[in-house]
């Protein structure tokens, strides 16, 4: 009985001694285990911590279809050069105003050291209205070195469908401004360059879109009307005369007034109808300058759109200055538009410059349905050095597609309006490129340059291959 009562005591001893090997072990571990998960919380909270010190527009990624958060290059550039405080008062509650507006603002501010950011509240501080001389839900740019201010109105930085709201009441978004709109704001308040535009009428002309209209206000140019034959000249201010789309010719006078305009030095655009009306004194004016007007309207038989040569795409030559700044694989395309031949100008001081042209493969067709082939121009620009510091320049465009809603209504992604006020913009060294175009909220199409042999893969050969791939299939499956 002894031995065994040992025995089980020695039993008992080594178990408690494993017993506390054991319980060492564990509490080892779970201390281990611990400092693990302790290092780890510290580690999220560090993270946290550095991450929360990242400004907004760094640490948000644009992530919407539109890219409505990208900021251009010509922003960039410009906000980096400015050496002036710009500030940005926001007159508006700022949980009213659209969170895309917020957080663009917001991204938009952090590009320059020059730039604040405020928001006022007008229902709690309605003097402010009162200082600034405006309404409320408006952003003004001041700048206190020149004493100049901007405003730009909340509802019109998104753009909204207004025939599909007047006709079935549903909101439809078109475009975002935002970029646009401020860029032009804080160019307005640094510069006091200012340019009057005029738009003639008294000849059926067409209008400038909207779209022109905004990018010009943006580069800080007032678009006026003129009646040459009844206001008996072209204004004194006038810095560009635009002819949109004429289609009832000039008198004699006024053929004279816009000759003796060019030969002072004015500077002219001059956009064809897309009809074959007879202008002989319009086509006076453009043989003066080296422009022979061809009578019928052209196509390309190689460059088209779909199944509609007239709807084509003319070669760019980013080369001449009427094009400048555009990429060289920006999308232009023209609907009815008229064709020009280089001639011999009036004056061997003139020197034309085509930037718009068909390729070899262009057809004029006249009214009998004649057609003759060629390269033909589309777009050109006549200069005339006056005097040391003065040139004429004439712009003559085969159509309005450039100014007009007739393409870039149905075609979002066309840069028909860039290369439009490029071909302004490129008259006057004071003028600062900064006409931002609004980034487009609607579908865009897409406008493949050879949809003929794209629709013959797709519509013909693609289908057919499947049909003889599944019948192929089917007969094998059958014999089994």
């Amino acid at each position: 009985m002894m031995s065994i009562f040992k025995t089980n005591s020695a039993a008992k001893a080594a178990g408690s001694a494993k017993d506390a090997g054991s319980s060492r072990r564990n509490r080892r571990k779970g201390a281990f285990s611990a400092g693990i998960v302790t290092l780890a919380v510290a580690a999220v909270i560090v993270f946290n911590l550095l991450v929360a010190q990242i400004p907004t527009s760094k640490a948000q990624i644009d992530l919407t279809d539109t890219k409505i958060y990208n900021i251009s290059d010509v922003s960039v550039n410009y906000l980096n050069g400015i050496t002036e405080d710009v500030a940005i008062h926001v007159l508006a509650d700022k949980s009213s105003v659209d969170s895309r507006i917020v957080r663009f603002l917001d991204k938009y501010v952090s590009l320059s050291d020059h730039l604040s950011l405020e928001y006022v509240n007008p229902t709690v501080y309605p003097s402010v209205l009162s200082k600034y001389d405006t309404d409320a839900n408006t952003i003004v740019v001041t700048c206190e070195a020149t004493g100049r201010q901007e405003t730009v109105n909340i509802s019109d930085i998104i753009g909204i469908d207004e025939m599909m709201y007047y006709m079935y009441q549903q909101t439809k978004e078109t475009n975002f401004d935002a970029e646009g709109k401020l860029t032009s704001a804080i160019d307005g308040v640094l510069t006091s360059v200012r340019h009057t535009a005029y738009l003639t009428s008294g000849h059926d002309e067409g209008s400038l879109s909207q779209e022109v209209t905004d990018a010009l206000n943006k580069i800080h140019m007032t678009v006026n009307t003129v009646n040459l034959l009844t206001d008996g000249a072209v204004p004194d201010d006038c810095d560009l005369l635009i002819i949109d789309a004429p289609t009832r010719d000039l008198a004699d006078d006024e053929l004279t007034m816009l000759r003796d305009y060019l030969a002072q030095g004015g500077q002219m655009i001059y956009c064809m109808a897309s009809k074959l009306d007879d202008l002989p004194n319009f086509d006076a004016l453009c043989a003066d300058y080296g422009l022979s007007v061809d009578p019928g309207m052209v196509t390309d038989t190689q460059r088209y759109y779909q199944n509609t040569p007239l709807l084509f795409f003319p070669t760019l030559d980013t080369s001449v200055d009427a094009a400048g700044g555009l990429d060289s694989d920006a999308t232009i395309m023209l609907y009815c538009s008229r064709g020009m031949t280089v001639a011999s100008p009036a004056r061997d001081t003139i020197t034309i410059k085509p930037f718009l042209s068909t390729s070899d493969s262009g057809v004029a067709v006249n009214e009998d349905n004649s057609q003759i082939p060629g390269n033909y121009v589309v777009g050109a620009v006549a200069t005339e050095t006056i005097d040391d510091n003065i040139v004429a320049r004439l712009t003559v465009l085969g159509c309005d597609s450039l100014c007009g809603t007739t393409v870039t209504s149905s075609f979002a992604n066309v840069d028909n309006n860039a290369l439009f006020l490029a071909s302004i913009t490129a008259g006057f060294k004071d003028v600062s490129p900064i006409s931002i175009e609004p980034v487009s909220l609607a579908e865009e199409n897409n406008t493949v340059t050879t949809g003929g042999l794209w629709g013959l893969l797709f519509i013909f050969v693609l289908p057919a291959a499947l049909l003889i791939f599944g019948f192929v299939r089917w007969t094998r499956r059958r014999k089994l």
